[in-house]
């Protein structure tokens, strides 16, 4: 169905004629086949061709966007002022529904903007120097932050170095813009095409049944990737080899239980155990128990690298509680 301006410039009337720097039109059978909205929330939008048995649908998809308590409007005879929330609910007739916009920017291009703007000719002599090199350690300590934030369950601190973690992806897609490599388009692109391209039962007709189907359907169509592109490599490529070694061996035995059915030692523990009191411990024989004890955890659902980095946690602040004088 296509967006009439006659029904866009008719809601408009009825809403008093707003003065907008910038107006979004979405058709309403177009909104209920997204999952996220596909429009800027930071900019005022209108729905089109108001389907009464759609308003919830509608709904939970702007949900996914804006919180239940913001304002919109329905518009039809007149204009009736609700919140996302009560959407649905026993909602007046209407033909076009007006979203105003976030108080503040809420799409990636905003971000991306920004970015832009501080490398600019005229912008931040600190950002204008920054490469993919020189961006490298903030990237690993951004990563850990939001570790510690996830760890800590705090989601206040989580969505903070999300953003933080945001801003290291939007800096190096605007140095590759600038170079000519590539732009933030086809950042999102290529991992939009490989998400649909590697969930078949999702966005095409093939058939599992359960998530051991669904890894195992991940490696297949892999692996046809790489054969496709005249690659050999072992399967545990791609694990970044500067993973902390805990959560690389997570990495190894994860990849290798889709290909394989696992088999965790039952007591990883029992090679230290049968040492000779005494006897110095082989490197090599510490870390065959540390490899196996993840395999042990993982098999009984606890994540090994996450479980030491929290008793990690504990420790320091235990040490930080005690009187050092």
């Amino acid at each position: 169905m296509s967006i009439s301006l006659s029904e866009a410039s008719a809601a408009l009337e009825m809403l008093g004629r707003p003065a907008l720097d910038a107006l979004q039109l979405i058709d309403c059978a177009t909104l209920v086949q997204q999952y996220y909205p596909l429009f800027d929330p930071s900019s005022p939008t209108l729905v089109l061709g108001l389907d009464p048995y759609s308003l919830d649908r509608i709904r939970d998809v702007l949900l996914q966007t804006y919180d239940p308590d913001h304002p919109v409007t329905l518009v039809g005879e007149r204009a009736a002022a609700i919140s996302l929330g009560e959407l649905g609910r026993e909602a007046p007739a209407a033909s076009a529904l007006f979203l105003p916009p976030l108080p503040s920017p809420g799409a990636f291009a905003a971000l991306q903007n920004v970015s832009a703007r501080l490398r600019a000719p005229d912008g931040c002599p600190w950002d204008r120097e920054l490469t993919w090199d020189t961006l490298r350690p903030f990237l690993l300590e951004e990563t850990y932050e939001l570790l510690a934030a996830l760890d800590a369950g705090n989601p206040r601190k989580v969505l903070e170095e999300q953003g933080d973690l945001l801003l290291q992806i939007a800096l190096q897609a605007q140095i590759a813009s600038e170079t000519g490599q590539y732009r933030f388009p086809q950042v999102v692109g290529h991992i939009v095409d490989k998400l649909i391209r590697r969930h078949p039962h999702v966005f095409g007709e093939v058939a599992v049944n359960g998530t051991d189907e669904v890894l195992a359907n991940w490696e297949a169509i892999k692996a046809a990737e790489r054969a496709q592109n005249g690659e050999k490599r072992s399967p545990l490529a791609g694990i970044p080899p500067g993973l902390p070694a805990l959560a690389q061996a997570e990495s190894y035995l994860d990849r290798m239980s889709r290909l394989r059915p696992a088999q965790p030692p039952a007591e990883p523990w029992a090679a230290l155990a049968d040492l000779p009191p005494g006897e110095p411990i082989p490197a090599e024989t510490l870390g065959r128990v540390l490899f196996d004890l993840v395999a042990w955890a993982m098999a009984h659902g606890i994540e090994a690298e996450s479980a030491l980095r929290e008793t990690n946690a504990a420790f320091a602040a235990e040490v930080a509680r005690q009187n050092w004088g």
